[in-house]
């Protein structure tokens, strides 16, 4: 088939390369080229990187909005439309039509955690599945028909970078099972229950900030959604402190007070709740890259009894 992709970051770039193996992409849409870092030089999206690797023909409009975009040659050769991690909300003129069909890659088993944040939420939320839904794009967000899901267990080592990779490695497969069945004129359209709908919201910067008068079940959970970026953080010594590597530490007594450490080892910090103890396997100092908790703890020269303060 004659696919025209629409995606930006590295998530979607596994599912172009894919596509290029086994149709024929007239069209690669992702964001424009920003600028990035303290130099503030323009950065190239990742699927743009792909698609010129590819020597595939790339198309970065600022608003996909545009009418004139709309009716450009390359996107009205296309035969279907795939959207993964694009960015934008594709307009009317752009969603599922009998004669051009829109497919869309979400990481939930919808309507379950429709929007923008679904991964995090699962992890947020404490759930122990998820999945992935192959659905025709709509008007309205993430409420298309659905083709098309797979189910994966989330386990209690998984965080959001661990999770991603989980969900690509069943959706990559998932979308080319779907244009198969789409090119036989096979794939069904099963209508989604918007009454069963619940919402991933974006997520707002305050949520990465660690209070330890929360249960350690909360504050681990947290600790997941936000690893490896942009990071939950705590503070200590007057600077910030992100953690990664969480674990909930099973049975402990109450030993002190919330953020205060109770145990070091080499797996780490333990760390006492409002409600049972977290251990931190890793964390990032202010300015400083990810290491090891005990190695901060050594270096900090941290003792059991010093407190961490609130993020």
């Amino acid at each position: 088939m004659k696919i025209a992709f629409f995606g930006t970051p590295d998530t979607a770039v596994p599912y172009l390369r894919r596509l290029a193996q086994e149709h024929e992409v007239v069209a690669v849409v992702t964001q424009p080229d920003r600028p990035r870092g303290r130099g503030r030089r323009l950065a190239v999206p990742p699927v743009k990187a792909e698609a010129l690797r590819l020597n595939l023909p790339v198309l970065q409009p600022g608003q996909v909005k545009c009418a004139e975009f709309c009716r450009c040659t390359e996107l009205r050769a296309a035969e279907a439309s795939v959207v993964v991690a694009y960015g934008q909300i594709l307009p009317a003129e752009l969603c599922a039509t009998a004669d051009r069909p829109a497919l869309n890659v979400h990481y939930s088993l919808l309507p379950d955690l429709r929007g923008a944040a679904p991964v995090q939420r699962a992890l947020l939320e404490g759930r122990q599945k998820t999945g992935i839904t192959v659905q025709y794009v709509a008007e309205e967000l993430d409420a298309g028909d659905i083709i098309l899901q797979r189910e994966v267990a989330i386990a209690p080592e998984d965080d959001a970078e661990r999770l991603f990779e989980k969900l690509q490695e069943i959706g990559v497969p998932a979308l080319s099972r779907a244009l198969r069945l789409l090119e036989k004129g096979q794939a069904p359209r099963v209508p989604q229950d918007g009454r069963q709908a619940t919402y991933a919201l974006p997520l707002r910067p305050e949520e990465a900030a660690v209070h330890w008068g929360e249960a350690a079940e909360t504050i681990v959970n947290q600790v997941r959604a936000f690893s490896p970026s942009p990071g939950a953080y705590c503070h200590h010594q007057g600077r910030r402190l992100k953690l990664s590597a969480p674990e909930l530490v099973p049975g402990e007594q109450r030993k002190g007070n919330p953020g205060e450490i109770t145990n070091l080892s080499s797996q780490g910090l333990t760390v006492q709740t409002g409600e049972g103890s977290a251990l931190i396997g890793e964390v990032q100092p202010e300015g400083r890259r990810r290491m090891g908790a005990a190695d901060y703890a050594r270096g900090a020269r941290l003792s059991v009894g010093d407190v961490l303060q609130n993020g």
